[in-house]
C-alpha cells in the first residue's frame, strides 16, 4: 500500500514544481513591455522550463500573415537569416498544432538544416496563438545523443505558450499605444503653435502690409509700425521658446516625480519671471508612472496658460497624493479666466491648452473645476483617483 501511494505523491510532486516553475517563468516575460527584448526572455525561458539545448521563436507579421517579424534563438549563435519556413518550424503555426519528434530528420517535413546550424535530433515545437490570431510557433531541440521530449514536456510548453502569446500580445499593444501618444502629443504641438504663434504671425503680417503702403505716411509713423513689428516677433520668439521647453521634459518623468515637477516650476520661474511657489504633501514618488505623467503635463499647461493670458506676477502650485487621490492645484492672481475661455474648454478655438487639460483628465476619468477667483485671478484644480502603473 506505502508503494502504491509513492507514485500518487511523486506525480503531484512533480505537477507542484512545474506549477512554481510556470508562475517564476511568467514573472519573469510579464514584467517586459518592450517586444523585441520580451521575445528573448520567451525563448530563454522556454528552454529553462524544459531544459532544452537549444530553442528558436518564430514571429509572423501581423500585417503580412506570410512573413516573419522575428526570429530568436536561445543556447546557439544567431542565425544569418530568417528561416524560409519550408521545413518543420513553421509547421505549428501552420496547422494550429504541437509537434513532437525524437528525429526530426525522419520526419517527411524535414528540409535539411542549413549551414552553420547546429545538428538537431530530438525536436518539440508548439504554436503561440491568441484566440483564433496565430502570431507564430516557440520550438525547442536536443543535440544527437540528448534525451527525447515527453508528453509532459509538451503539456508544459503548451502551458507556457498560453502565458507568452499574451505577453507578446500585451507588448504589441504597448508599443501601439505609445505610437499613439506620439501622435497626439503632435497634434497638441500643433494646437499650442496655433494658439500661440500664428496669430502673432497674422497680426506682424498686417503691419508688414502697412509699412509697406505707398509712403504717405510720416517717418514717424513708419517707425512706429517697425517698432510694433519687432515686438511682435519678440513676443513670438519667446512663445516658440516657451512652447519648447514645457515640451522637451519628458526625460524628467523618469525621475523622483517630486524632483522632477520641483526642477521644472522653478525653470518656468526663471524664463517667465513669474514669482511661482510649489507645495506638495504625501508620497508623490510613489505615484504610478501614469500618474506622475498626468501630473507633469497639467502643472505645465496650466502654469503655461498663466504665462500667456492671466498678466499675473505670481502663481501657486499644489500637489498632493495620498496613494488613492491625486490634486493639483494652479492659481494665479491675474485678470481672471474669461466667460468665452471658459466655454472653450470642451471645444476651443483658441485656448488649447485648458482643452488638452480637460482632455487628459477626462480620459483618466479625473474630475477639473477652472473658475474665477474672488479675490481675483483664476484656479484650476483636477482630481484623480490613483490609475494603473502602465
Amino acid at each position: 500500500m506505502a508503494h502504491g501511494e509513492a507514485a500518487p505523491t511523486a506525480t503531484l510532486r512533480r505537477k507542484v514544481q512545474e506549477l512554481n516553475a510556470l508562475i517564476e517563468v511568467n514573472a519573469r516575460i510579464t514584467s517586459h513591455l518592450g517586444l523585441e527584448p520580451l521575445l528573448q526572455i520567451v525563448v530563454d525561458a522556454a528552454r529553462d522550463l524544459i531544459g532544452a539545448d537549444m530553442g528558436g521563436l518564430l514571429v509572423l507579421d501581423p500585417d503580412q500573415a506570410d512573413r516573419y517579424e522575428f526570429f530568436k534563438v536561445s543556447g546557439w549563435p544567431g542565425p544569418a537569416g530568417f528561416p524560409e519556413g519550408r521545413g518543420i518550424f513553421a509547421l505549428p503555426h501552420k496547422t494550429g498544432r504541437p509537434l513532437r519528434v525524437q528525429t526530426i530528420r525522419q520526419h517527411p517535413a524535414s528540409v535539411g538544416t542549413p549551414s552553420g546550424h547546429p545538428p538537431v535530433e530530438a525536436f518539440l515545437a508548439v504554436p503561440l496563438a491568441m484566440r483564433d490570431r496565430m502570431l507564430g510557433s516557440l520550438f525547442l531541440a536536443h543535440r544527437p545523443g540528448g534525451p527525447v521530449f515527453t508528453q509532459e514536456d509538451e503539456d508544459l510548453l503548451m502551458a507556457f505558450s498560453v502565458q507568452a502569446a499574451i505577453a507578446i500580445e500585451n507588448a504589441r499593444l504597448y508599443t501601439k499605444a505609445e505610437e499613439l501618444a506620439v501622435l497626439q502629443e503632435r497634434a497638441r504641438i500643433s494646437q499650442r503653435l496655433h494658439d500661440s504663434v500664428s496669430q502673432i504671425f497674422f497680426a506682424v503680417g498686417i503691419e508688414v502690409d502697412r509699412a509697406l503702403r505707398p509712403p504717405t505716411r510720416d517717418p514717424q509713423a513708419l517707425a512706429e509700425s517697425l517698432r510694433r513689428i519687432r515686438d511682435l516677433v519678440a513676443q513670438g520668439a519667446g512663445q516658440v521658446r516657451a512652447t519648447i521647453f514645457s515640451l522637451s521634459d519628458d526625460a524628467t518623468l523618469s525621475r523622483p516625480a517630486s524632483d522632477a515637477l520641483a526642477d521644472w516650476v522653478q525653470r518656468f520661474e526663471e524664463e517667465s519671471g513669474i514669482k511661482t511657489s510649489f507645495a506638495t504633501r504625501g508620497s508623490l514618488d510613489l505615484m504610478p508612472k501614469r500618474l506622475a505623467t498626468c501630473v507633469h503635463k497639467i502643472v505645465t499647461e496650466a502654469l503655461n496658460n498663466v504665462r500667456r493670458h492671466s498678466g499675473s506676477p505670481v502663481a501657486f502650485v499644489s500637489v498632493s497624493f495620498d496613494g488613492e487621490l491625486l490634486s493639483v492645484t494652479v492659481q494665479d492672481a491675474g485678470c481672471g479666466i474669461s466667460d468665452t475661455a471658459l466655454a472653450e474648454v470642451a471645444s476651443p478655438t483658441s485656448h488649447y491648452g485648458l482643452h488638452s487639460i480637460a482632455t487628459l483628465v477626462q480620459e483618466v476619468r479625473g474630475t477639473l473645476a477652472i473658475f474665477r477667483n474672488d479675490e481675483g485671478g483664476t484656479t484650476l484644480r483636477a482630481q484623480i483617483a490613483r490609475v494603473p502603473s502602465s
